[in-house]
């Protein structure tokens, strides 16, 4: 129990300071993968969330995880937030394989993102704290079969890109009402260079199945640039406190702040009527 709980405060810290931004960017960007997956983006479509209340989706996502990072799976929230993700999946049909390429998304994206631009490389304590808390999540959402180490799940996790990764026009409904989303607070001329950025942090196999355009050489260049600039500078300073985000925090889908009973699709209460 105790090595958990200091697991949970490695990864918490990881997220939430030592690389907030990386790690929540690199969130995002596990979230958009899971498009690239014909079956699981078929599955979000067809909820409807995503392209008729595509702000609160997003921001419910983010609430979501970073509760359960914020306090682990031992506080009331936590468990809290655990028991509405169990009971907003049961109503839909997942098979095991899609739940833990999801949960591989979260492990593996947000990793390979900061060992590119963050200021360092993940640990090796950084990397099993980040392991084990989603192999827990995997566990109290009862996904069989979860591989016991990082490189055997790393293993499955790039062979199922590679066997399912495929273009489906749900897929670009999605991608599209995303990025929308995440740049509609920008000024309007600057929206497609925000898009436009955002497509080099995705490798070719992703953009294909997205539908995505490659990225013109001069972008490329300068988003990378950018980013290894920052990490450079990134090294000489301390970490910063964790201020981007914090319980019921107010935000554009919830401007006077939330609570756990707003969050997920429906009232918990319909879900439960279902």
């Amino acid at each position: 129990m105790k090595q958990r709980h200091g697991e949970e405060l490695v990864y918490r810290d990881l997220v939430l300071s030592q690389f907030r931004r990386e790690a929540r960017l690199g969130l995002q960007i596990a979230f958009y993968r899971t498009y690239a997956i014909p079956s699981i983006a078929r599955l979000l479509l067809d909820t409807g969330e995503l392209i008729s209340r595509p702000v609160k989706r997003g921001y419910d996502t983010g609430i979501i995880m970073y509760e359960l990072i914020y306090h682990g799976f031992e506080h009331p929230r936590g468990r809290e937030i655990v028991s509405r993700l169990n009971r907003m999946h049961l109503i839909y049909e997942i098979t095991n394989d899609e739940y833990r390429y999801v949960l591989g998304t979260l492990i593996f994206i947000p990793s390979r993102l900061i060992d590119r631009f963050g200021a360092r490389k993940l640990t090796t304590a950084q990397r099993a704290a980040t392991f084990h808390f989603y192999r827990r999540l995997g566990e109290h959402m009862n996904i069989d079969a979860l591989p016991d180490t990082w490189e055997a799940y790393e293993a499955w996790f790039d062979r199922y890109e590679r066997d399912h990764f495929a273009f489906d026009p749900a897929a670009k409904a999605l991608i599209e009402a995303s990025r929308k989303m995440a740049t509609q607070r920008l000024p309007r001329p600057l929206r497609p260079v925000a898009s436009a950025a955002l497509d080099v942090l995705l490798d070719e196999p992703m953009r294909r199945a997205l539908g995505l355009p490659t990225p013109a050489k001069a972008m490329t260049w300068l988003v990378t640039r950018a980013l290894r600039l920052r990490a450079r500078l990134a090294r000489d300073r301390p970490p910063q406190a964790a201020d981007l985000w914090w319980p019921g925090k107010a935000n554009p889908a919830y401007p006077a702040g939330y609570t756990l009973d707003l969050i997920g699709p429906q009232t918990q209460a319909h879900i439960e009527r279902r």
